[in-house]
């Protein structure tokens, strides 16, 4: 701990920071908190400044996604709060460790609806996991480790923490605060081999994968477990970078666009192991699927939160170090189950040969299905395209995207290699892809970073562009332009056929608009060859934009052959 016999509550709040190990911030800045930028002036911490409340909390959602580590947002009150909103609604359903710190209006105007006032806790009080205000500011430090401690622990999630104006100025006697070492509570052994015996012994088990408390050990680990019971691995919604998708269990991702054998194989189980989430809404269609089954759980968070149905075993733990636990017990296969002492393992025996072949044709499925093919366009074809990045790209960069039927091109297409390797909202949020590539690309500068964006999603934050040629950064940006919010389309057409009414777009041009901040255009509309369109992109110094002219007639990836 540091001790300050002399300092003001903003400068012991960039203190306590530094002390939880921050690297970055994001921020607009607010005239509620220039004692906060002002210790920022002197701090090894990055201020990072974006260009919109919604892109400062969706590039720090990104990073503490990618990391574990709670993403840090700075934005002003009123306004610049209700902007960072939709951030904290994505952290809040995805289960993304968040700190949003909010300038709010001198304390002794709080409730007389001075300029910019509003009610903190009224605004996120449903959608954080805490809200904190520092109306002490000698305890400034103390609420800052305590919205890290809640933020990253248990089911990871957003604090908020407001910062009145003239309480940041206030000199205090004050030390930056330590939190206690974490250790992670694991099922006892007899727990697990009886776990891996039911696994063994069931016809048709499934493990389903989600959450965001993991770690490449694990991901590696719940790899093997799969493997060598002979179960095939699911993934929740845009959580596929949980699991190698090389590995032979790997069958896929669940949710919107997923492989309709997929849900057949979810339906058909008759015991599903979750581990990191539950039978949420998106994964089992709705609550539709997997419903009778005998139900394991393994998750951090203890209420279940968005699960429905059947619930047999219930395990409050952090998801990864499971993942591990379990790998390991399956790996010392020796044993009887619930005498088995420490050293030892359940030993399932071989797998059921109809249980090979279950998997077996899970994984030929996914393989069907993430083989991109041309979608016949006349224009920019997105099959092509992804083929094109699919052979090109790094397997090992990161890839992000919003929300949006072109989503389903990349989520289909460009499988996940390694753990964290995939930014995307659960939440359906559009505006994410490129802020969070911006958070990417500085988390990760060694790494290969590819965004996606539809037309719609891209002009909701596309202004970080600015961002991240300021920060340097080096990021392909993939803006799929067919002039339509695709996805409302689908349902207009479906619903109120003939009457296309608030869907259509104007889209300015997108190559140009890279270059206009500093970046790459390049255009991709059926003329070119979707390789050299994709190789130059990619090499490419700083941020270069592929402009793709689709067409509004094909809204979703062409059915695999």
């Amino acid at each position: 701990m540091q001790q300050f016999a002399d300092i003001s509550a903003g400068h012991l709040i960039v203190k306590q920071l530094e002390a939880e190990g921050v690297e970055r911030i994001y921020c607009v800045p607010g005239e509620s908190y220039l004692d906060v930028l002002d210790g920022l002036y002197d701090s090894p911490i990055r201020t990072v400044v974006c260009r919109q409340e919604g892109g400062v909390g969706m590039a720090a959602m990104a990073e503490g996604r990618l990391t574990g580590r709670a993403g840090v947002a700075m934005v002003t009150r009123g306004p610049g709060a209700a902007n960072a909103s939709i951030a904290i609604h994505n952290a809040w359903q995805d289960g993304t460790p968040l700190i949003l710190f909010v300038g709010l209006v001198d304390s002794r105007e709080r409730e007389r609806e001075a300029f910019q006032d509003f009610s903190l806790g009224g605004w996120y009080a449903t959608t954080a996991k805490r809200v904190f205000t520092i109306d002490n500011p000698a305890e400034a430090a103390r609420v800052v480790r305590n919205a890290f401690a809640i933020a990253e622990s248990g089911k990871p999630g957003p604090v908020v923490v407001g910062l009145p104006e003239d309480l940041l100025k206030h000199r205090v006697a004050g030390s930056t605060e330590a939190r206690p070492a974490a250790r992670a509570i694991l099922p006892a052994a007899a727990d697990l081999d009886e776990l891996i015996a039911q696994l063994a012994a069931a016809d048709a088990p499934t493990i389903v994968l989600g959450g965001e408390v993991w770690s490449a050990a694990a991901a590696e680990a719940i790899a093997r477990v799969g493997e060598a019971l002979a179960v095939p691995i699911a993934t929740d919604f845009r959580a596929a970078d949980l699991v190698d998708n090389r590995s032979a269990a790997y069958a896929g991702m669940l949710g919107y666009g997923r492989d309709p054998e997929l849900s057949e194989l979810l339906a058909g189980s008759d015991l599903i192991l979750f581990v990191g989430t539950g039978r949420a809404d998106v994964l089992s269609d709705g609550y539709t699927i997997g419903g009778d089954a005998t139900t394991v759980i393994a998750s951090p968070d203890p209420e279940l939160q968005g699960h429905h149905g059947r619930v047999d075993v219930s395990f409050t733990v952090d998801p990864g170090a499971f993942a591990v636990a379990l790998a390991e017990r399956v790996a010392a296969g020796s044993g009887s189950g619930s005498e088995a002492d420490a050293g030892a393992g359940a030993d399932a025996g071989a797998p059921a040969a109809a249980r090979v072949e279950r998997m077996r044709a899970a994984r030929a499925a996914f393989e069907r299905y993430a083989t991109p093919a041309a979608d016949g366009s006349p224009v920019g074809d997105m099959g092509l395209l992804l083929e094109a990045v699919r052979e090109l790209r790094d397997p090992a960069g990161i890839v992000t995207y919003g929300a949006g039927n072109y989503a389903i091109w990349p989520q289909r297409y460009l499988p996940s290699q390694e753990y964290p390797s995939l930014v995307a909202p659960k939440n359906g949020a559009m505006g994410l892809g490129i802020p969070a590539a911006v958070g990417a690309a500085l988390a990760f500068p060694e790494r290969q970073v590819l965004s996606f964006a539809g037309d719609g999603c891209f002009m909701m934050n596309g202004q970080e562009v600015a961002t991240a040629v300021a920060e340097g950064a080096n990021l392909t940006i993939f803006v799929v332009d067919n002039g339509i919010y695709g996805t409302i389309r689908v349902h207009q057409e479906r619903d109120y056929p003939g009457r296309i009414s608030g869907t259509r777009l104007q889209n300015p041009d997108f190559a140009k608009y890279a270059e206009a901040f500093g970046g790459t255009g390049f255009v991709y509309d059926g003329t070119q060859d979707p390789r050299e369109v994709v190789a130059a992109a990619l090499a490419a110094e700083g941020v270069s934009i592929v402009h793709v002219k689709a067409d509004p007639e094909i809204r979703v990836p062409q059915p695999a052959a």
